[in-house]
């Protein structure tokens, strides 16, 4: 019988599939003294399921007559809104600030706080306002599920870590 020198064939290894990004690999945080002379950062982590980013970008459409009916899209404007859906954690720091009194039941300046989203030594931090704030009680032997959505107020501020 003939021995084959199977060293051989491994040597030829296949391409790797490229990794699709993770949606944990973005972590949000929330400012808890927005007043305050600097930020106190409380991570989302522990209360967030899912985090669903949606700019709401303001279209300008329009037809002009040279493009025989054909019509053309610009985009004008946009506000950020991040719906956060998770579940309500009384001992977390976020949750406290979100589920307190002075912002859960508080308008105008009460519900103004800043956002940060990061990956990686990427960041954006956005001055917003925290809307709908519910948390949905609900069956009794389910947990106690909590949804925000945090509207952005004017252009965030970008940047990396290494610039910071």
């Amino acid at each position: 019988m003939k021995r084959l020198n199977l060293q051989h064939f491994a040597e030829v290894l296949p391409e790797l599939p490229k990794a699709p990004e993770i949606n944990y690999e973005t972590e949000a945080f929330i400012n808890t003294t927005p007043d305050g002379e600097s930020a106190t950062w409380q991570s989302l982590a522990a209360l967030t399921q899912n985090m669903s980013q949606n700019l709401n970008e303001v279209l300008h459409q329009v037809a002009y007559y040279a493009d025989k009916g054909w019509g053309s899209t610009e985009v004008t404007g946009a506000q950020l809104t991040l719906t956060l859906t998770g579940a309500v954690k009384p001992e977390d720091e976020a949750c406290k600030y979100i589920l307190s009194e002075e912002v859960m039941y508080g308008f105008g300046a009460a519900r103004k706080t800043h956002l940060k989203l990061a990956k990686g030594d990427k960041y954006v931090i956005w001055s917003v306002t925290l809307a709908n704030i519910t948390p949905a009680y609900g069956e009794a032997n389910a947990i106690n599920a909590l949804t925000v959505t945090v509207h952005g107020n004017g252009k965030p501020v970008t940047g990396t870590t290494a610039t910071a």
